[in-house]
């Protein structure tokens, strides 16, 4: 037997869990050009707005698959369940706790994105940008 959630539950849980998230990032959205030479140049862009998000500085490691290759990662960070995000996309973290970092935290998405009732969250790696 399973279990569904009904839309007062999910909405329940998506504002506890929004309400909890007490960083600020930006999703920076990967593309791809090609320069003058054919080779490809792979550019993240700047958004404008930002995005709420919980960061968890805690690394771990993870074995998930069938191939059971073991996954390293320096962090995790929740996001809202409407955040677009893919992937390739990057992860620039400007505050922490409501205090604006000095330098921010750039992070790849380290493994595939995992989708929850109430939100996203992805395994991260540190960046040096």
């Amino acid at each position: 037997m399973s279990y569904q959630f009904t839309a007062d539950e999910l909405t329940a849980f998506r504002t506890a869990q929004t309400g909890h998230m007490l960083d600020t990032c930006y999703i920076n959205v990967y593309s791809r050009t090609f320069n003058s030479y054919g080779e490809p140049v792979e550019t993240w862009s700047s958004p404008l707005t930002t995005t709420e998000c919980g960061l968890d500085m805690r690394p771990g490691r993870e074995t998930p698959g069938e191939d059971y290759t073991s996954l390293a990662y320096d962090a995790t960070i929740r996001l809202p369940i409407d955040t677009a995000i893919d992937v390739k996309d990057r992860i620039t973290v400007i505050k922490r706790f409501g205090e604006t970092l000095t330098t921010a935290l750039v992070f790849r998405i380290e493994a595939p994105i995992q989708r929850g009732p109430s939100g996203i969250r992805l395994a991260l790696r540190r960046v040096e940008v």
